[in-house]
C-alpha cells in the first residue's frame, strides 16, 4: 500500500499542485494551510469550508502528521521547560520554552544531531543524524502552541543552514499569516557562519534576524573551538555577514559563549572589538553552560562582568545572556538526546 502524502510541512505551492492532481481547484490551497497551521487540525473531517468529496480524496492519499511528545521538564531555577519529541522513524529532537518579562520564546531545533563538532556544545557530541523535514521544524511550534509563544529562534539542534531549504519552508510557514503568523522581528536564525548561504538569505524578499555564533576574536581561537572555522575563515565569514546586514538594512547579533581561561580576557575584548568595528551589531555574551565530560568552565562572575565592561563602549551594544534551564541541560550548548557511539 502506498504511504500517504504527510501534508504538514507543505505549503502554498506544494498543497496547489496536490489539489490540481486531485481535479480541485488550487484557491483551496490558502483554506487547507490555514486549517493545518492557524487552527492545527490533524482531521480532515474537521474542515468544514472544504467539500465533502475534496475531504473525502484528501483522507484516501494524504495524512497531517504530528510530532509526539515523549517528555516535558520544567526547571527549579526560571521555569522554563525543555521538551523531548519523537519524530516518525524514531529519532528524538529537543525544544526549549523561556519565558523573560513579556517575551515568551521557543527555541526549536533544525536537525536531528549536528555535523560541525563545535568543541563545548553537547549536541555536537550525538555527531549528525539527519535534516528535519519542513514539518517536523514546524511542528515543535504547534506542539507547544497553547504556550502562546512570542517568538521563535532557531538555536536549538542542528545549524540550521546546512539545512537551507526545508529550514526557508518551514520559516515561509512560521512568517505567512496563512501559517503561524510570525513577523521576521520575531524570528532569529542563530549561525556558526555559512557564508554563501548567509548571503543566499540575504537575498530573500522577507526578512529575518541572524545571530552569528562567533565565540573567538581571532582564527587561532575560533578553529580550536569550531572546525567549520578551517573551512570559512572570519575574513570570509565576515564578508558575508556585511552583506547580510548592507543588504537587510539589519543590526546583526554576534553570539560570544565565554569560557574560563580561553577567550575572556581584556586582549579577548579589545581584538573583539576590532574584529567587529564598522559591523551594525550588538555582541550577545554567554557565559558557557557546564557539559558532562567536556573540559570548559564558566569564568567568574567578576571575569565575566569585567569582559563586558571592557567591550562596552568599545562596541555599541553589548548584553549578557542570563542562561535558561541550565538545571536541566535546556540551555545554549546543552541539547543532547544520545551520544554516538
Amino acid at each position: 500500500m502506498k504511504e500517504k502524502i504527510n501534508l504538514k510541512g507543505l505549503w502554498i505551492d506544494d498543497l496547489e499542485k496536490l489539489l490540481e492532481e486531485l481535479g480541485e481547484r488550487t484557491y483551496k490551497a490558502n483554506q487547507l494551510a490555514s486549517w493545518i497551521y492557524d487552527k492545527g487540525s490533524t482531521n480532515f473531517s474537521q474542515m468544514t469550508d472544504l467539500s465533502k468529496s475534496l475531504r473525502e480524496k484528501l483522507s484516501s492519499i494524504a495524512c497531517i502528521d504530528t510530532i509526539r511528545l515523549i517528555k516535558a521538564q520544567t526547571s527549579e531555577l526560571d521555569f522554563s521547560k525543555k521538551f523531548l519529541f519523537e519524530l516518525r522513524d524514531g529519532e528524538r529532537i529537543e525544544a526549549v520554552l523561556m519565558w523573560e518579562d513579556d517575551r515568551t520564546t521557543i527555541c526549536v531545533s533544525t536537525q536531528v544531531g549536528c555535523p560541525l563538532g563545535c568543541a563545548f556544545c553537547a549536541t555536537g557530541k550525538m555527531g549528525f543524524k539527519r535534516n528535519l523535514t519542513p514539518g517536523e521544524i514546524v511542528d515543535q511550534i504547534l506542539a507547544l502552541k497553547d504556550h502562546r509563544p512570542t517568538h521563535v529562534v532557531l538555536m536549538g539542534m542542528g545549524e540550521p543552514l546546512l539545512n537551507y531549504e526545508n529550514t526557508i519552508k518551514a520559516l515561509k510557514i512560521v512568517n505567512s499569516e496563512l501559517g503561524l503568523s510570525f513577523a521576521g522581528k520575531r524570528i532569529t536564525l542563530s549561525t556558526v557562519g555559512i557564508p554563501n548561504m548567509i548571503k543566499k538569505l540575504a537575498d530573500l524578499t522577507w526578512r529575518i534576524r541572524l545571530a552569528i555564533s562567533l565565540n573567538a576574536p581571532n582564527d587561532q581561537k575560533r578553529s580550536q573551538l569550531m572546525p567549520i572555522n578551517k573551512k570559512y575563515p572570519l575574513n570570509t565569514l565576515l564578508e558575508a555577514v556585511k552583506y547580510y546586514a548592507k543588504k537587510k538594512k539589519l543590526r546583526l547579533t554576534f553570539e560570544y559563549v565565554l569560557i574560563k581561561d580561553f577567550n575572556d580576557s581584556e586582549e579577548d575584548a579589545l581584538e573583539l572589538s576590532k574584529l567587529v568595528r564598522g559591523i551594525p551589531c550588538k555582541i550577545n555574551l554567554i557565559p558557557y553552560n557546564s557539559v558532562p565530560d567536556l573540559p570548559f568552565e564558566k569564568p567568574s562572575e567578576e571575569k565575566i562582568t569585567a569582559f563586558r565592561d571592557y567591550l562596552y563602549p568599545r562596541c555599541p551594544t553589548v548584553t549578557l545572556r542570563k542562561s535558561k534551564g541550565e538545571d536541566i541541560q535546556a540551555a545554549c550548548g546543552q541539547l543532547c538526546t544520545s551520544i554516538k557511539s
